[in-house]
């Protein structure tokens, strides 16, 4: 059933939102060199199929930073419609379930996110080993950040050899967080990086697999962007919490959300049904 929310509740959200992207910045930095990345997952060990994203590693002089453009592009269209809306603009708001929520996407002007589709956080891995994880909460207007500042990896090296996108590499295997993965990477590209919050190799990390081959990272390419790309990522715009609570915030999660604005009505609703991530960290 559809319910009314007060005007002035959501004055003070997109209050909030405005302010905080307008706030000072917590990272700058500029691309000197953009890794492509094929992430390939499963839910469980017995599917046939995986869901398969590019993602992209940002290597800067003083951060780097893995995020997957196409996810961040779709969610930030549902955050910009609303923290972009004058709340004088609006007459009313009203949230929507279930059946409902699908005849939003029948409407012009609806902007959505998928859950399933892709990868909504941002990992960014500072040269002094400090690790932050920017994310989304239970919904996709919950911005969250935490600190992940584990040390340094205990990779073990090992005997093997592989050629990755015509990059000699060498072999190393990790246990980390109740997941063992065996990594190859390349002294050839003398940066200590890789994908997710992998590095500290002797080179560039092309490739990773865990044991159970439900996650894989795969080197497709990387660039040297002639125009030097910075990044940067709002401070004040995510709240601070630990790991242990992000991960309860994602399990929460519904399948994606829906927002439309039209005639001075905002809509908003959930997708209805149960997400069920399979999490790269067991502990």
């Amino acid at each position: 059933m559809m319910k009314v929310v007060p005007l002035f509740l959501l004055t003070v959200v997109i209050s909030v939102s405005c302010l905080a992207q307008n706030s000072s910045k917590l990272l700058k930095d500029t691309t000197t060199l953009r890794v492509y990345y094929v992430f390939s997952k499963k839910q469980k060990v017995t599917d046939s199929a995986a869901r398969v994203d590019t993602m992209l590693l940002d290597i800067g002089k003083n951060f780097s930073r893995f995020y997957d453009p196409a996810r961040m592009k779709r969610d930030s269209a549902v955050s910009n419609l609303i923290a972009n809306t004058d709340p004088s603009t609006i007459k009313q708001m009203n949230v929507v379930k279930d059946d409902e929520t699908s005849g939003l996407s029948e409407m012009a002007g609806t902007v959505s996110t998928n859950t399933l589709e892709g990868e909504s956080y941002q990992i960014v891995k500072a040269k002094n080993g400090n690790v932050n994880v920017f994310d989304y909460g239970a919904n996709a207007l919950t911005r969250l950040q935490y600190e992940d500042n584990f040390g340094k990896l205990d990779w073990q090296l090992e005997a093997g050899t592989d050629t990755i996108s015509s990059y000699a590499c060498q072999k190393a295997t990790l246990k980390f967080r109740g997941r063992t993965y065996t990594a190859w990477f390349t002294s050839d590209i003398p940066v200590s990086e890789g994908p997710w919050k992998f590095s500290g190799l002797p080179g560039l990390i092309l490739k990773v697999v865990d044991s159970e081959k439900l996650f894989s990272f795969e080197m497709i390419g990387l660039t040297q962007p002639k125009n030097v790309m910075s990044f940067e990522i709002p401070k004040s715009e995510f709240l601070k919490v630990s790991r242990q609570d992000y991960n309860k915030q994602v399990l929460k999660r519904a399948l994606g959300m829906k927002v439309n604005f039209t005639n001075g009505i905002m809509t908003l609703g959930s997708v209805p049904g149960k997400f069920t991530p399979t999490l790269m960290e067991l502990e």
